[in-house]
């Protein structure tokens, strides 16, 4: 007889899901303005940018970017990330751009 298991208990348990699909309103990142968006609610983010960003995770809502250490996501390119929880009460992402232009946008949906 033919083995139609795919996946040991605990594997099938590893599979990620999300119960809402809330597209938000795009954030304006021109002339490198800091965005800070409050993800508390969200369990995994996805964005678009059309330029090369700056992002991080953190409890403030401050512009706390740090140029020298945080993470440059390339632009034009589908970014997902699951929300790290053991931040604080609140959390957020920021982003900001790499480099000063005019019009650039951060599309995000929360999952």
């Amino acid at each position: 007889m033919a083995n139609l298991q795919f996946h040991r208990a605990h594997e099938s348990l590893n599979i990620e899901t999300a119960a809402n699909w809330s597209v938000q309103t795009r954030k304006d990142i021109s002339s490198q303005t800091h965005v800070a968006v409050n993800i508390t609610t969200a369990s995994q983010i996805g964005f678009y940018s059309d330029s090369d960003i700056y992002i991080r995770f953190d409890s403030s809502d401050q512009d706390t970017i740090s140029t020298t250490n945080d993470l440059i996501i390339d632009g034009e390119g589908l970014v997902f990330f699951n929300v790290p929880r053991d931040i604080g009460e609140k959390i957020f992402i920021h982003f900001k751009q790499v480099t000063s232009a005019s019009s650039k946008y951060v599309r995000l949906v929360f999952l």
